[in-house]
């Protein structure tokens, strides 16, 4: 992970190609090389070698597997739009005091933390009163 300025960006590898993966299933059925000598001969783990192996075996595909996904958002769209409602009735609100309203209209429990991120997704801004002192 690489930091740019003050947003993070996720640098992290992206697949070896369907042709390299097949070069190696071939060396592996034509030299009946070790999987530990076919991982060094390519420059890869041993692991890759194994796991691409029995892929291979398997399914009888070389093509890599789909992206996981990732993690799954704390809050819904409904929600979400509860957040952007509360925020609009009282935009002077801290992030503890949005956490609390929201637990009581929607019972779920988020951290400072996270309301602070949901409003950087939604873009919103909170606009503190300014206190003068006369």
């Amino acid at each position: 992970m690489r930091v740019v300025g003050k947003f993070r960006q996720n640098l992290g590898m992206k697949p070896y190609s369907t042709d390299f993966r097949t070069k190696i299933v071939e060396t592996k059925q034509k030299t009946n090389q070790s999987v530990q000598q076919i991982a060094e001969r390519f420059q890869v783990s041993y692991s890759f070698v194994r796991k691409l192996l029995k892929r291979y075996g398997d399914k009888g595909t070389v093509e890599p597997a789909p992206h996981g996904g990732g993690k799954l958002p704390h809050l819904n769209q409904q929600q979400l739009e509860t957040v952007v409602a509360l925020v609009q009735e009282d935009n002077d609100a801290t992030l503890q005091q949005l956490c609390t309203r929201l637990e009581a209209k929607t019972g779920l429990k988020v951290s400072v933390p996270t309301m602070c991120r949901v409003l950087q997704k939604l873009e919103m801004t909170r606009k503190k009163k300014d206190v003068t002192c006369e």
